[in-house]
């Protein structure tokens, strides 16, 4: 009977000095940390749509009109260049003006599989490759 007794205290005393897990209990929340964690969202989703609005205006008032007047002004640049490349094929009868032979211009040290010259190449105004 003694040792029934022992076990049965021993017992006691392990499951008081373990935290002991109730199962279905009913959680209160703390009001003021449920209210302060709502305003702290909602915030987040305000500061979110005003970030929003300011890059929307950025880009379409600021982006978009400065990326139409660049456009303008390298059109404009451009045509210029156009017109002095006809210019310069005019003066040499259709034909690009002679350059220096300098070693470092069209250095390959094989051959492109489709022929002698880039797939970027352009009669009117780049140089022929000379052969390998």
């Amino acid at each position: 009977m003694s040792f029934v007794r022992a076990v049965v205290s021993r017992s006691a005393a392990l499951r008081a000095a373990q935290p002991t897990l109730r199962r279905f209990n009913s959680f209160t929340p703390n009001p003021e940390a449920a209210k302060a964690f709502i305003d702290a969202r909602q915030h987040a989703f305000e500061h979110a749509a005003q970030s929003t609005s300011l890059w929307r205006k950025i880009s379409l008032y600021g982006m978009i009109p400065s990326a139409a007047v660049l456009a303008v002004y390298i059109y404009k640049i451009e045509s210029e260049h156009a017109a002095h490349q006809a210019h310069v094929l005019e003066e040499n009868g259709g034909e690009l003006p002679e350059r220096p032979d300098y070693e470092y211009l069209n250095i390959k040290n094989k051959k492109f599989p489709w022929g002698q010259q880039s797939l970027f190449y352009n009669p009117k105004v780049n140089y022929p490759s000379p052969e390998m």
